[in-house]
């Protein structure tokens, strides 16, 4: 069984450095978050802000290894649990 630290070294040879990643996904978020502000007057919803953070989590890593399937099907997975949710409360 691999330990933890092995994991991480694993998983940032396929993503890149954690942090940086985190840096991007927050910059990412902020102009998302921000740009509705500007439209709408007011912040999102919390519950969107989590459902967007998702899909911006893996667009990060996307941006490290675009060929990397699972984070598409990551990201086709999130949206269609949206959609769901999102058709049940219509």
């Amino acid at each position: 069984m691999k330990t933890t630290d092995q994991i991480l070294e694993q998983r940032g040879e396929v993503y890149g450095d954690f942090f940086e990643g985190i840096s991007l996904e927050a910059s990412i978020l902020k102009a998302i978050t921000d740009r509705y502000a500007e439209h709408h007057g007011s912040g999102m919803n919390p519950i969107n802000v989590i459902y967007l953070s998702k899909i911006v989590m893996k667009l990060s890593r996307l941006a490290i290894s675009p060929d990397h399937v699972d984070s598409w099907t990551d990201i086709a997975g999130y949206a269609r649990l949206v959609e769901i949710q999102l058709t049940k409360e219509q």
